[in-house]
């Protein structure tokens, strides 16, 4: 078996668009909307997929410690965040030496943790 997808409610599009497609490059797999909810799905290279569900009010986290996501370079796309962006920082480029990875933690649109994680 293998997961397919992780659903998470967001209020704003638009920004999940940015922050997703934009600044960590994902790609729009698909989208549509079903009993009044739009959907919003976007994939990297591996075989998972992040569905956004668009909600009215502001969605709670809870229960959700992060989201992973390779990045080719963890530094530059931190960089590009603060920059560019204007992304929370939570946790600085680290190198793990016990795992051979670098690894950084963003503050999405949402209130999401997002970590990037950089094979070495």
């Amino acid at each position: 078996m293998d997961v397919l997808h992780t659903a998470i409610e967001v209020t704003d599009l638009d920004a999940t668009r940015e922050f997703y497609e934009d600044l960590l490059g994902l790609e729009r797999s698909r989208e549509y909307e079903q009993h009044g909810v739009r959907n919003y799905y976007v994939t990297g290279a591996g075989p998972g997929e992040l569905q956004f569900r668009v909600v009215d009010a502001v969605p709670d986290p809870a229960g959700i410690d992060h989201i992973a996501i390779a990045a080719d370079d963890v530094d530059a796309t931190v960089e590009t965040a603060v920059s560019e962006y204007g992304v929370t920082v939570e946790r600085e480029p680290a190198t793990l030496e016990r795992v051979n990875r670098r690894l950084a933690a963003l503050t999405d649109p949402d209130g999401y943790t997002v970590h990037l994680i950089e094979e070495l």
